[in-house]
């Protein structure tokens, strides 16, 4: 989070910076908002709101204004008193601070792993389209993979599928197209290392193909929780019902 001293400087504004920042808020200005790393909170100090502070959507702030309270402008947090005691003062932020840090809004283990899908999809060299794929049992990482060309040969970023870097249309020329699949190869990298993945879920960017869904289904995967649909997905939604493995979609905003 971020917590913005507002008013004009004083004593005690000078005094409540260097508690905040003896408790692990770290010291920024303004123009360093786009630079701030998200897991760790922050300070600075201004006699007037700058606008790049409210812009800071994705962030939690508090807005403390130290001054008289005739003087303070609309929509703060807190207003304190040039004149109040300082252990009083630093009571009033701690609540505050508190406050706005315990409510953190943790992702749901849905969203965690699909977000971790996510990351694994930038790894991709398939120059078409990149997706990632994680394996969970028990709440627990087994594998993770991407797509692209096969282990040992040429990336497609670099012309190893003739059909990607043909720029084929979709949904044709696919006998010539080389990347295997992010489902796949999560599949195949837990057979590699000798993990077992029976009973587990597979968190996906990409709804699976019908080959990925043949896989998911021999390799005893229970369950496919995905980002996007894909274009084709009747025949496999029917399969995997047959088969008894649970699909739903979890679509990030």
């Amino acid at each position: 989070m971020i917590v913005g001293l507002f008013g004009d400087s004083s004593p005690l504004k000078s005094s409540l910076f260097s508690y905040l920042t003896h408790r692990g808020f770290y010291p920024c200005t303004p123009w360093e908002f786009n630079r701030l790393e998200p897991d760790r909170n922050f300070v600075f100090d201004s006699p007037e709101v700058p606008q790049e502070f409210l812009d800071l959507h994705n962030w939690k702030k508090a807005r403390i204004w130290l001054g008289e309270e005739s003087s303070a402008p609309s929509g703060f947090d807190l207003v304190l008193s040039s004149s109040e005691s300082e252990s009083l003062a630093e009571e009033k932020i701690a609540r505050l601070v508190l406050g706005h840090m315990q409510s953190h809004e943790r992702p749901d283990w849905d969203e965690y792993f699909i977000r971790i899908a996510q990351v694994a999809s930038m790894r991709s060299n398939c120059i078409k389209r990149k997706v990632g794929a994680v394996i969970v049992r028990d709440k627990r990482i087994i594998s993770t993979g991407y797509n692209g060309t096969p282990r040992g040969t040429r990336n497609c970023n670099e012309g190893g599928c003739p059909r990607c870097n043909s720029l084929a249309n979709s949904g044709t020329r696919l006998e010539e197209c080389l990347c295997s699949h992010a489902e796949e190869n999560s599949i195949t990298q837990s057979a590699y290392h000798g993990t077992s993945v029976k009973g587990a879920t597979v968190y996906t960017t990409f709804a699976p193909c019908l080959m990925c869904a043949k896989m998911i289904i021999n390799s005893g995967i229970q369950e496919v929780v995905y980002n996007v649909d894909y274009p084709l997905n009747d025949v496999v939604f029917k399969l995997f019902e047959q088969a008894g493995v649970r699909i739903r979609q979890h679509q990030l905003v």
